[in-house]
């Protein structure tokens, strides 16, 4: 399997669960403007999906106007960065297999889950990372070639010339999912099949019409994502990215492209930026 594709598919997991239901009413924008505290120009907010269908994919005219307004496009990762890319593949492997974690029983069932469903061998996928190993349902119930909107988003920035940077590294997301995805745990993710195939169509809609809040509450079903992990995969991010955001956005005016799933939530990135003291305006056309 391709290696950049499955941390692309794999990705979204990282950017979008939780577990905590959110009652803010947000307005229906992947696009929020971020004014006040004494900015002399105004920041941006865009929520990405990861896992678009190729078919669909296209910025909206309001995200093409604030990349060209703003000096600098900050992701979770700097794409751009040669040495997060010549990391990328070491770390979606393990040092421990996934099957030393498991019982006889357990491997049994694993192995025939695996060829079954997904058509690949233990052997294969047995020193995967569980970030890597998570992609594989993802894989199996998306029908079309993806992209990221954030991918498209870096590149008409990387286009018109714009500074890139990053909130985080990989190291970091991979050893956040390796610290709570147990082997058991992984093992029932991927009999999860219907139900993740379902959870991604309702997201994906969501996403299409910019209905962060629904988007959210369908991404926080405890299904797939446990208060550990929500806490480590979102809280815990968002706040620290709320610093580096703090810092850079009196120095130059920039568009912070995150996962659609850390906008709405109670400790989302929108109303950790209102708690500092900004407005954070929804941008509708």
């Amino acid at each position: 399997m391709h290696m950049n594709r499955l941390f692309l598919i794999t990705f979204f997991f990282v950017l979008s669960f939780s577990s905590v239901f959110s009652q803010q009413n947000l307005e229906k924008s992947i696009l929020w403007e971020i004014q006040g505290n004494g900015l002399k120009s105004p920041s941006y907010l865009l929520g990405t999906f990861h896992m678009v269908c190729v078919a669909d994919l296209k910025l909206q005219e309001k995200v093409e106007k604030a990349i060209q307004d703003v000096d600098q496009i900050v992701l979770e990762v700097n794409l751009t960065d040669p040495k997060e890319m010549e990391n990328l593949q070491e770390l979606m492997f393990s040092s421990v297999s996934l099957s030393s974690q498991l019982n006889e029983a357990e491997q049994v069932e694993l192995k025939e889950l695996l060829l079954e469903k997904y058509n690949i061998s233990l052997t294969t996928v047995d020193y995967l990372a569980p970030i890597g190993l998570m992609g594989l349902m993802a894989m199996k119930v998306i029908p079309c070639e993806v992209k990221g909107y954030d991918m498209e988003v870096l590149e008409v920035g990387v286009r018109q010339n714009k500074r890139i940077g990053g909130l985080e590294h990989f190291k970091d997301q991979v050893e956040i999912t390796s610290s709570f995805y147990t082997a058991k745990e992984i093992l029932t993710q991927l009999k999860l099949e219907d139900d993740f195939e379902e959870n991604y169509h309702h997201m994906a809609t969501a996403f299409q019409q910019e209905d962060i809040e629904a988007l959210y509450q369908s991404a926080t079903d405890p299904l797939f994502m446990s208060e550990e992990g929500k806490v480590k995969l979102l809280d815990d991010r968002n706040e620290k990215w709320i610093i580096q955001m703090v810092d850079q956005m009196p120095e130059q005016a920039t568009l912070f492209a995150v996962g659609a799933g850390h906008l709405a939530g109670e400790k989302g990135v929108i109303q950790l930026l209102r708690d500092q003291g900004f407005t954070v305006t929804a941008v509708l056309k």
